[in-house]
């Protein structure tokens, strides 16, 4: 199972149609910043999407001829993975990483993926580490995709094959 993780795209739909065409996904991740862009998308597999701080709905978008309202976090399993998807900014992560980590291990999330920074990452934690600054109690991947929006525009892969999780960036 191969999920396209997209953020940012701040008005560029035809950004999102092409990481699509380039990376054909089972899934898609939108880490806010651009929801109104998904309506003018074909999207060809089931999306997960919570708003950002610019996305001011006020009603809920119609996508694939249902409504559509997102929150500002969301928790779900796919492939046995537990993701926690966020855009970050309620959890400050343009200050630092550390509020949307400890969300992300009380929630017992195996991958947080967030947006609002606009800068690609991939963070592997472990236990056992020797970094002090984020405690984990198990591994957590954390994931940003970069901005679609941006010049230089990013986007992200998670590619879950027999129980392992690879990540990927790149750019159109």
């Amino acid at each position: 199972m191969t999920l396209l993780v997209l953020s940012d795209s701040h008005g560029r739909p035809d950004r999102i149609d092409e990481a699509i065409r380039r990376v054909r996904p089972d899934g898609i991740l939108f880490a806010g910043d651009g929801l109104r862009d998904l309506t003018y998308c074909d999207l060809p597999c089931p999306l997960w999407a919570v708003s950002g701080n610019c996305d001011w709905l006020t009603s809920p978008l119609i996508l694939d001829g249902g409504l559509f309202k997102p929150e500002e976090e969301v928790l779900f399993t796919a492939e046995g993975i537990r993701f926690l998807l966020m855009h970050g900014h309620t959890q400050g992560v343009k200050g630092g990483l550390g509020r949307a980590i400890a969300r992300a291990v009380r929630l017992d999330a195996d991958v947080l993926v967030f947006g609002h920074t606009h800068t690609p990452l991939e963070l592997h934690l472990r236990p056992d580490s020797e970094r002090t600054d984020f405690a984990v109690t198990k591994p957590l991947l954390v994931f940003n995709p970069g901005s679609l929006g941006d010049r230089g525009a990013s986007f992200g892969t998670l590619t879950v094959r027999g129980g392992q999780l690879l990540c990927g960036h790149g750019v159109l």
